[in-house]
C-alpha cells in the first residue's frame, strides 16, 4: 500500500512534466553482435542502429526542443546496465530499446515484432537497482531538502506501468499499420535492459531474426524506414497523452 501511495504521488508529478529527454537504445553492439540472421547473416547489432538512429532524426527535426539521447551512435560496445544508468543521470522522460529476435532451437517457427514491458513481479529489484545507482547523485545534485521526494520518487516504479502500456499498446498499432510485419503481441518480461530505467520504457523486438522474410525486410532500407516511421509515430501519440496528464 505504501508503495502504491509512492507511485501515485510520483505518477502525479512526472506526468506534470514536459517530454524533453528520450533515451534511445540501440540494442547491443561492438564485440556483442546480438543474434545472427539465418538466411543472410546479418547480425541484429547493424539493424537495430539505423532504426534507432532514423527514430532520435525523426524527433529532433519534429521537436528540436527534444534532447535525444542514444546508448550508441556507431558499433560500440557497452554494458546493458551502463545504459539505463546513463538515462537516470540524463532525468531521460522516456527510455526505448530497439532489438531483434531469433527462435530458439526447441522452438517451432516465429515471425513478427513483440513489444515488451518490465514483468510486475521484478518491481521490488528494479527499486533497489535504481536506488543503488542514483542515491549519491541525488544528494549531490539536489541535497537533503529534496532527497526524501527523488527517494519516493526512486520507489514509484510501478507508477510508469500505464504509461509504458500506453506506449507498448501504441507502437503495436503503429507497427501494424506502417509495416509488413506481423504482431505477436505486448508482454511483460524481465529485460535487463529496461530493469534499472527510472522512467516508462519499453523494449521492442523488431522481428525474428531467424525467419527468412522477417530477416530480409529488417536489413533493408524500406524495412528500417517503415520501423523508425511506426516507432516516431507512436511516439508523436503518447507525447500528446503525457503531456496532457
Amino acid at each position: 500500500m505504501l508503495l502504491l501511495a509512492f507511485g501515485f504521488c510520483h505518477l502525479t508529478l512526472y506526468s506534470q512534466s514536459r517530454l524533453d529527454v528520450i533515451y534511445i537504445d540501440a540494442g547491443h553492439g561492438g564485440k556483442d553482435p546480438g543474434t545472427i540472421g539465418d538466411k543472410t547473416g546479418v547480425q541484429e547489432k547493424n539493424i537495430v542502429l539505423p532504426i534507432a538512429m532514423k527514430l532520435g532524426k525523426m524527433i529532433e527535426s519534429k521537436y528540436p526542443d527534444i534532447k535525444i539521447i542514444y546508448s550508441r551512435t556507431t558499433d560500440e560496445f557497452s554494458q546493458v546496465r551502463d545504459r539505463t544508468i546513463e538515462a537516470n543521470n540524463n532525468r531521460a522522460k522516456l527510455f526505448v530499446s530497439i532489438h531483434a529476435n531469433h527462435k530458439k532451437m526447441e522452438e517451432s517457427d516465429k515471425k513478427g515484432f513483440e513489444v515488451y514491458l518490465l514483468n510486475k513481479e521484478r518491481f521490488p529489484e528494479a527499486v533497489e537497482f535504481t536506488m543503488k545507482q542514483n542515491y549519491q547523485i541525488a544528494f549531490q545534485q539536489f541535497g537533503m531538502d529534496t532527497l526524501d521526494n527523488f527517494i519516493f520518487s526512486s520507489l514509484a516504479h510501478a507508477g510508469y506501468t500505464r504509461f509504458s502500456e500506453y506506449l507498448a499498446s501504441i507502437i503495436e498499432v503503429n507497427m501494424l499499420s506502417h509495416t509488413e510485419l506481423e504482431s505477436r503481441g505486448v508482454y511483460q518480461a524481465g529485460n535487463w535492459v529496461t530493469l534499472g530505467a527510472s522512467m516508462p520504457s519499453v523494449l521492442v523486438e523488431t522481428g525474428y531474426l531467424s525467419d527468412p522474410n522477417d530477416e530480409i525486410y529488417l536489413s533493408s532500407e524500406k524495412g528500417q524506414n517503415e520501423v523508425a516511421i511506426a516507432l516516431f509515430t507512436a511516439f508523436q501519440n503518447y507525447k500528446v497523452l503525457y503531456e496532457a496528464q
